[in-house]
C-alpha cells in the first residue's frame, strides 16, 4: 500500500516505476562490482582516482577488518584486451611510461645500509587455505610489527626509490627501510593497503604476472589503486617458476612478459623484480639485467656470512645487507614470519638504522 501511494504521488504509474526500479538495481550492481575489486576490464592510463578517507584504525591489538579500502572512480571506456608481448620495449606497450634510466651508476665505494623485509600473506589463519604456515603474517601482527617501527622512527621507500637513491649516489634519510610483499595475493590489498596507509608507509608488491585477474589474487583494479596510493609494482615472473632450470628463450619470456604484462595493467613499467623462491645464477641474473627497465632485483634469503654484500651481526643473529649498484641484481631480503616478535624485527633493522 506504501509503494502505490508513493507512486500517486510521485505521478509514476506502476509500470513506469518497476522500470525505474530495475535501472537502479543495475546500477546499484555495476558499482558493487567495481567497489569489490572484482574482475574488470584493464584499461590504460590515466589511474583512478583513490580516497582513503575511510581506512580504518589498527593497532597491536585490534583486528583490521576485512574490505578495499580504496574506492574507484568509474571508468568511462571499456578497456580493449591487450595481447601477450615477449619484450621488455617500452614501444611495444601502448601508453606505457617508461623508466627513466640514466646513463648508469657508479659501481665504487658507495654503499647503502637499507633492510628489505619480506612478507608474502597479510591473512588470518583461517583465510590463508593450504598457504605455508610460515609465510602468512595475520593482519594484527602486521600491523604491531609496523607500529613497532613507526614508533622507533622508521619509515619506508620502494625498491624503484633504492635503485633511484643507489644510482645517483644519495643517501636516504636514517631509518629507512623497504616492505616487500611477494605473489600478488590479493590480501596485499585487502588487508595489508589499509595498515600501510593508516601508518603513512609504502611497500613493493612483487606481482606474478600470469595470475593478475585470478581469483584469490590482485585484480587489474587493485594494482591501479595501489599505484596510486604510492606503492610499486614489481616483476615476479609470469608464472613463478625456476628459472635457473629454464631454456633461454623461456627464460626471457617469463621475465620481459611479465614485465609487459604490469605495464598494460598499471601504465608503468617495472622498475625491480624478485627471484622465484630466491634462486639465482649469473645466467638468470644477466637476463634479467637484459630487461633495461628493470634496475633491481632481490633474492629470498641475506646472503650466508663471508660472501660479498653481508656480514654476520652476533648479537641478534641477523646479516647486515649492504646495497650497492654493483650488486644491486642480489640485493638480499629479511624474511618475516608470523612468529618475528615487533621487538626482534625493531632489532634486526638496528644495526642498519644509520641509512
Amino acid at each position: 500500500m506504501q509503494t502505490r501511494n508513493r507512486n500517486r504521488r510521485s505521478g509514476c504509474r506502476p509500470a513506469a516505476a518497476a522500470a525505474l526500479g530495475m535501472a537502479v538495481l543495475l546500477v546499484a550492481v555495476a558499482w558493487a562490482t567495481v567497489l569489490s575489486g572484482g574482475p574488470i576490464p584493464s584499461p590504460m592510463p590515466p589511474t583512478p582516482g583513490v580516497s582513503f578517507a575511510s581506512v580504518p584504525a589498527t593497532g597491536p591489538t585490534s583486528s583490521p577488518s576485512q574490505g578495499p579500502v580504496p574506492t574507484f572512480a568509474p571508468e568511462a571506456t571499456p578497456a580493449p584486451s591487450y595481447p601477450l608481448v615477449n619484450s621488455c620495449n617500452p614501444k611495444s606497450v601502448r601508453g606505457a611510461v617508461p623508466v627513466a634510466v640514466s646513463a648508469g651508476g657508479k659501481a665504487g665505494s658507495f654503499v647503502l645500509h637499507v633492510p628489505i623485509l619480506m612478507y608474502h600473506r597479510i591473512v588470518p589463519f583461517a583465510e590463508a587455505g593450504d598457504s605455508i604456515h610460515g609465510l602468512v603474517v595475520p593482519p594484527e601482527t602486521f600491523a604491531a610489527q609496523l607500529d613497532a617501527l613507526q614508533s622507533a622512527g622508521w619509515h619506508t621507500i620502494t625498491m624503484a626509490t633504492l635503485a633511484n637513491d643507489l644510482q645517483a649516489n644519495v643517501k636516504p634519510p636514517e631509518r629507512t627501510f623497504v616492505i616487500t610483499i611477494d605473489d600478488g595475493w590479493d590480501d596485499g590489498y585487502t588487508y595489508a593497503l589499509p595498515i600501510l596507509v593508516q601508518h603513512g608507509f609504502v611497500a613493493t608488491y612483487f606481482v606474478i604476472a600470469g595470475r593478475i585477474d585470478r581469483p584469490g589474487f590482485l585484480t587489474s583494479a587493485h594494482l591501479r589503486a595501489l599505484v596510486a596510493a604510492g606503492d610499486e609494482i614489481g616483476d615476479h615472473t609470469m608464472d613463478h617458476v625456476d628459472l635457473a632450470v629454464q631454456p633461454a628463450a623461456k627464460l626471457t619470456s617469463e621475465i620481459d612478459a611479465a614485465a609487459a604484462r604490469i605495464a598494460q595493467v598499471t601504465g608503468h613499467w617495472p622498475e625491480s623484480f624478485a627471484y622465484p623462491s630466491g634462486i639465482v645464477d649469473s645466467q638468470v641474473a644477466t637476463a634479467v639485467a637484459a630487461c633495461q627497465e628493470l634496475r633491481i632485483a632481490v633474492i629470498e634469503e641475506p646472503l650466508a656470512p663471508g660472501k660479498p654484500g653481508a656480514t654476520a651481526e652476533p648479537r641478534i643473529g641477523v646479516l647486515v645487507a649492504l646495497e650497492t649498484w654493483a650488486n644491486r641484481f642480489v640485493v638480499p631480503r629479511i624474511r618475516v614470519t608470523p612468529n618475528t616478535t615487533p621487538a626482534r624485527l625493531e632489532a634486526a633493522l638496528f644495526p642498519l638504522r644509520k641509512g
